[in-house]
């Protein structure tokens, strides 16, 4: 199971990709305020981190440059989930560090595979899933693994 920060102003939006996600096995932290995802972010170090592009006070561009430049979160695979998905949007959403854009409106399909591939995106958080797995099928805690070497 991964932990995904969803950055969304649209309470409906936020609804819809909770439902998704939490029907495939993810634990959400969803935010509403844009200005609090490096601080969120930091706190709760999530697996992917998803934000809108289109937000008051501060824009998903904005977002994606803060959580890329502090070194806490600067390895967190974000996705762009917009309605603006124009080719110069994409381009400019993966040189702020985006690593995907998913394109509004979407079918449950493409945000869990979109996620799923992020997530697995960065080696330390296919290293982390696979020690997750392992743990979870064989039924270790964790500190059984160190007598098991």
């Amino acid at each position: 199971m991964s932990k995904i920060l969803l950055i969304e102003d649209s309470i409906s939006q936020l609804a819809l990709m909770n439902l998704y996600l939490r029907d495939s096995g993810h634990r959400i932290v969803n935010l509403t305020n844009p200005k609090e995802a490096l601080n969120k972010a930091v706190l709760y170090q999530p697996h992917v981190i998803v934000t809108d592009l289109i937000m008051p006070e501060m824009n998903g561009f904005e977002v994606c440059r803060q959580l890329k430049k502090h070194p806490d979160t600067q390895a967190i695979p974000i996705v762009i989930c917009s309605s603006k998905s124009h080719k110069i949007d994409r381009i400019w959403g993966m040189k702020q560090g985006a690593i995907a854009h998913l394109s509004k409106p979407f079918c449950r399909e493409q945000l869990v595979r979109t996620i799923n591939k992020a997530r697995l995106s960065s080696s330390k958080n296919y290293q982390q899933y696979r020690l997750r797995e392992l743990i979870e099928i064989y039924s270790l805690e964790w500190g059984t693994l160190a007598k098991v070497s």
